[in-house]
């Protein structure tokens, strides 16, 4: 079994592609941090100077077999970002939002989730078919349902823990000065693609893997 997640390689790299407001510049800084990062972190070499998103896929996609290579495009978003903006901004967090629903589609999970009947119903679908293909434990996301939001206590294995904790400790956060946690946000990707509404989230404890946080819908 592979070590990194293909389906979330494939998923944020067809995510940069489509994304309109991903300019040229922002996208080759988000290349040239992705593979800085593989470099640093798994000793992959970088395919030159010219790289496209093509170049990017295959290697981390041939690396995942023995590195959890989906941290090095989150890592590479959001320092690429950060590199023009100053901080990580609506771009990581609409790429974070975005490619849950391309993961619920790609493997056919839409069935799951998709006659929720609210956000504590959805949630709860998603996790009890990620504990039913022992993806994670049932005490890995504890969900407690507050009527119009849902606070969301995490544990067990983080895939993005390297790459936040390198993010944390290089300074990068979002606008308002905060850590945004991936695992977090994906909850509000499933969200949106099964409810058709907008959701966000606010981090409560920073502590990874054991982060907490809530769930809620924008109005």
């Amino acid at each position: 079994m592979p070590v990194g997640n293909p389906y979330i390689i494939k998923a944020i790299i067809a995510t940069l592609r489509s994304d309109p407001i991903v300019s040229p510049a922002a996208l080759r800084l988000m290349i040239r941090s992705t593979l800085d990062y593989a470099k640093r972190n798994y000793g992959l070499d970088s395919v030159g100077d010219d790289v496209s998103l093509d170049d990017v896929e295959k290697l981390l996609l041939e690396a995942a077999e023995k590195y959890p290579c989906e941290e090095a495009l989150t890592y590479g978003v959001a320092k690429g970002e950060s590199l023009i903006e100053g901080s990580s901004g609506i771009v990581a967090r609409r790429l974070a939002k975005r490619v849950p629903g391309i993961l619920v589609k790609s493997l056919g999970l839409l069935d799951v989730v998709k006659d929720s009947n609210d956000l504590y119903d959805c949630l709860s679908r998603y996790k009890a078919f990620l504990v039913k293909i022992g993806l994670i434990k049932d005490e890995d996301i504890i969900l407690v349902n507050q009527g119009d939001k849902v606070q969301v206590k995490l544990g067990g294995r983080c895939s993005y823990i390297n790459a936040c904790t390198a993010l944390s400790k290089e300074g990068v956060n979002n606008i308002f000065g905060e850590v945004v946690c991936t695992r977090l946000i994906t909850l509000a990707g499933i969200a949106e693609t099964a409810l058709n509404r907008s959701f966000d989230i606010k981090v409560t404890a920073y502590n990874p893997p054991n982060c907490e946080g809530i769930v809620f819908e924008i109005t």
